[in-house]
């Protein structure tokens, strides 16, 4: 969740939207244990392997391991977003604020949910088809943005396209992480 200081928060209720982009974007297929601890471990062994292999490929270069890798379910990848979106509003809200000070308490109260609810939705619709994320705005110490792979999205994708899933979840890690190394040349 955005920080309790976060101005986002007088204008966008982040909780309520990560509750309505939730239950848009739907828990995913049907996995037993078994297979959910498969995919979410050969997701994370593919990112691993990738860095080298999409260094080797492009010629560029950026710090290992300086990216968390992330294998998250839908409502994850709504919450990760979520975040991302309060962080980057904040300088564009707090100048709003400046301007015309804060919202008062009906526009608080009702208005930031309508907002909760449209920036929900928009998470909703996005977080059952998105299925990789390199995320520039997470900001941890030693850390320079995050990997997110959506594990029930990837596994969708592969039984819709009759895939092999090794290949495929390869496929999806060295994309994501091509964007990374190209955010670190930047």
């Amino acid at each position: 969740m955005p920080p309790a200081k976060d101005p986002t928060a007088r204008m966008i209720d982040w909780a309520f939207a990560v509750k309505v982009g939730s239950a848009m974007a739907g828990e995913g297929p049907v996995v037993t244990a078994e297979e959910a601890a498969q995919c979410v471990a050969q997701l994370r062994e593919d990112a691993q392997r990738s860095s080298p292999l999409v260094r080797e490929f492009t010629g560029l270069h950026a710090a290992e391991r300086t990216a968390p890798v992330l294998v998250v379910d839908r409502a994850g990848w709504v919450q990760a977003n979520a975040d991302a979106f309060a962080q980057i509003m904040q300088p564009l809200v707090g100048k709003l604020m400046e301007g015309k000070g804060a919202p008062g308490k009906l526009t608080q109260a009702v208005g930031s949910r309508v907002a909760g609810a449209e920036v929900g939705a928009l998470l909703g619709f996005m977080g059952n088809k998105v299925l990789g994320q390199f995320d520039p705005f997470h900001q941890a110490p030693e850390e320079h943005g995050r990997l997110l792979l959506v594990a029930p999205n990837i596994v969708h994708v592969e039984r819709e396209l009759e895939v092999n899933a090794d290949d495929f979840r390869l496929w999806v890690c060295l994309h994501e992480e091509t964007h990374r190394v190209q955010r670190s040349e930047e």
